[in-house]
């Protein structure tokens, strides 16, 4: 089963999945290279407003990059798992998901 028809039989499920798995990684990497991680936390409002973004926030776009690949990587287990319990039950609510 190809990578493209994997997430396809699970959109929804890689969805909801993708951002946990991208705010845990944003604020691991952001840990590791000792940036503010309480700005993760704010609400859009308050950390979009003017002046209130920290100096030193954000990353390369190559890091930004290698972090997608790495959460499309580390989800793509999750998601292989439930298309298969997908196929293998029928239960209704599963269609959702």
């Amino acid at each position: 089963m190809s990578l493209s028809t994997t997430f396809g039989r699970v959109p929804l499920f890689f969805y909801l999945l993708q951002w946990y798995t991208s705010h845990l990684i944003a604020v691991g990497l952001g840990w590791i290279a000792g940036q503010p991680i309480g700005y993760q936390f704010l609400s859009p409002i308050d950390r979009f407003a003017p002046g209130n973004i920290p100096t030193g926030i954000g990353f390369r776009l190559w890091v930004v990059y290698l972090c997608w690949i790495g959460g499309v990587l580390l989800l793509y287990p999750l998601c292989k798992w439930f298309a298969g319990l997908k196929g293998r039950r029928r239960d209704w609510w599963l269609s959702y998901l």
